[in-house]
């Protein structure tokens, strides 16, 4: 009943418009063309009031929902981030476990880990979720078994796969949609696209270093070229030390490869189970170029995972330059950078403190 009476508003509405428009044909077109595209506004969103909002998940699914979300239950630290950045933190009602080791929870939405925890990605506590009663659930590619039981309750379920830079963009972009908050989205992934081309620009006639990323657990870790982590080496303006080695994933390499392989310089992840010191005083690793030049850095541990397709994903790629052309792009004005993105994305502003190498 109410939909009809806001549809007959707005039909209403878009009739004033079109007699408006017709009493002042002899003042002006321009007075014509603003009534037609007032009467257009108007259907458009009666039509699509009543149709609700339809979407194409990341696993290929068709989506429906009535309108915006208003609840929301994210189960993948990436989708939570992004919730958080589009503005949307006031409707998550539930999140992924160990919520309360995560730096920007605390920074960004310190009540986020005094929320239900709904399980990992090896396995979620459907009962959990169904029991917070939410409009939508985030669910990430791994979980995808337990779409269709969530779905058969009612709940509505879209999937998300943001291992890349574009499946990134198109997450943001399906939560954006499903929770009216398609401005902030593409705010966010146009930022994105602004300091990508900005590092090109900056990086495009200096000599590129070669570089290897390593993994959390272990320095003879390393990023192949079939990782995320290339690109960002790439767009930094460097070269992937490792982009030889074929493998999809992390790749285990001993300490004679890694000698081969001659990196200028090494970057350690933020979550990782070792420090720089103990890259630098292994001493199997001494004739390392790296290690010689002093060049192993440390991404910034206090904030979030900058060397993942996260939403701050961009700050890995704007670190890493700063850090292999500092003359092109000096750390002070990357600090700078960084912390006008925090509070333009999360609503804070970190001490610069935070923001090492």
């Amino acid at each position: 009943m109410h939909l009809l009476k806001r549809m007959g508003a707005l039909a209403l509405a878009a009739a004033l418009c079109l007699n408006l428009a017709a009493c002042g044909a002899a003042s002006s077109s321009a007075a014509s063309s603003a009534a037609a595209s007032s009467q257009a506004v108007a259907s458009s969103a009666a039509a699509s009031e009543a149709a609700g909002i339809t979407l194409t998940d990341q696993a290929g699914r068709t989506v429906t929902l009535e309108q915006p979300a208003e609840s929301i239950v994210s189960c993948y630290y990436i989708s939570t981030y992004a919730t958080i950045a589009l503005g949307l933190k006031d409707k998550i009602v539930g999140l992924e476990n160990k919520a309360d080791t995560r730096a920007l929870y605390a920074l960004a939405a310190p009540e986020l880990p005094q929320l239900t925890q709904v399980g990992t990605l090896k396995e979620l506590n459907v009962e959990a979720v169904a029991a917070l009663e939410p409009d939508l659930v985030i669910m990430p590619q791994k979980l995808i078994d337990n779409a269709q039981t969530l779905e058969d309750l009612g709940i509505t379920v879209i999937i998300v796969n943001p291992e890349t830079q574009e499946g990134l963009e198109t997450m943001l972009t399906l939560i954006g949609e499903a929770c009216g908050a398609s401005d902030q989205a593409q705010a966010l992934i146009d930022y994105n696209h602004t300091q990508l081309e900005r590092a090109a620009e900056m990086t495009a006639d200096l000599e590129k270093p070669s570089v290897c990323l390593l993994g959390n657990s272990s320095y003879l870790s390393v990023a192949p070229a079939a990782m995320y982590q290339n690109d960002l080496i790439e767009q930094a303006g460097g070269v992937n030390a490792a982009a030889s080695i074929e493998e999809d994933y992390w790749a285990d390499v001993s300490y004679e490869t890694l000698l081969a392989l001659a990196p200028e310089v090494l970057v350690i992840p933020s979550a990782a189970s070792y420090t720089a010191e103990d890259v630098m005083k292994d001493p199997q690793l001494a004739d390392l170029p790296a290690v010689q030049n002093g060049a192993v850095y440390t991404m910034p541990q206090g904030l979030d995972e900058w060397d993942s397709p996260t939403p701050s994903g961009i700050l890995g790629v704007l670190w890493l330059t700063s850090v292999l052309h500092p003359e092109a792009y000096p750390f002070e004005e990357f600090t700078a950078d960084a912390q006008a993105f925090y509070q333009t994305f999360y609503g804070f502003t970190p001490d610069s403190s935070l923001i090492t190498k």
